[in-house]
């Protein structure tokens, strides 16, 4: 945008929005403006001091606030880039996010974790099959209040043989002491197996599923 004399920084501010005029000029060219007024003023009549500063002190302060967010994102994106990057460290590890799946290794005996909305005298958790088929029925040792519990499973099917690794769909079934249905959910407990650089959700797990650090409740 060319500058000429009869274009002062008032007719362009609208009421002295520098804000506004810096927005639809752009900060270099507003600047040229401002200094094109003060070399094209008449001499007889010359732009008040007070009007100068003010305009001044608005475009300053702006530039910095401009600059400050210029910054900001910058150093937000670098923690971006750094968080995803000390995430490389959890391949082969095992985290707990919310879910129904569990990872089983070729000694492992994980721990499958659930928690009750209110009190239970009966729970059972199952192991399940790729088809839904219970594979293994596992009676919790002390059922009890609301709140978070956890059985560990060794392994292996109903009939003591060691199952295949792999990921394993899990549920639980909680009755309270008049027999009826107790609410529950489940935890996840699955192997990093990649991490995605640069994606939303960069965590992958064994079973295919991606999270990111916030749904990651804890690593094993």
């Amino acid at each position: 945008m060319e500058v000429t004399p009869t274009q002062s920084v008032a007719s362009v501010t609208k009421d002295g929005n520098v804000q506004e005029a810096v927005s639809a000029l752009g900060s270099d060219v507003f600047l040229r403006l401002l200094v094109t007024q003060l070399q094209s003023q008449d001499p007889t009549n010359p732009t008040q001091n007070e009007d100068f500063v003010a305009q001044l002190a608005q475009f300053t302060t702006l530039e910095q606030t401009t600059n400050t967010n210029d910054l900001l994102e910058q150093l937000v994106g670098q923690d971006t880039r750094r968080t995803q990057f000390d995430l490389i460290n959890l391949v082969g590890r095992t985290v707990v996010s919310e879910g129904d799946t569990v990872s089983l290794g070729n000694a492992d005996q994980p721990t499958l974790a659930y928690a009750l909305s209110g009190t239970a005298s009966l729970v059972t958790v199952e192991v399940l099959g790729e088809k839904g088929q219970i594979l293994r029925s596992i009676p919790s040792e002390v059922p009890g209040t609301a709140g978070s519990h956890q059985v560990q499973w060794d392994g292996k099917d109903q009939d003591g043989e060691r199952l295949p690794e792999g990921v394993y769909q899990f549920r639980v079934r909680a009755l309270d002491p008049n027999q009826k249905p107790v609410p529950n959910f489940t935890f996840a407990n699955e192997k990093v197996t990649n991490i995605l650089l640069g994606a939303e959700k960069p965590v992958v797990v064994q079973s295919g599923k991606t999270l990111n650090s916030q749904e990651i409740i804890s690593i094993q």
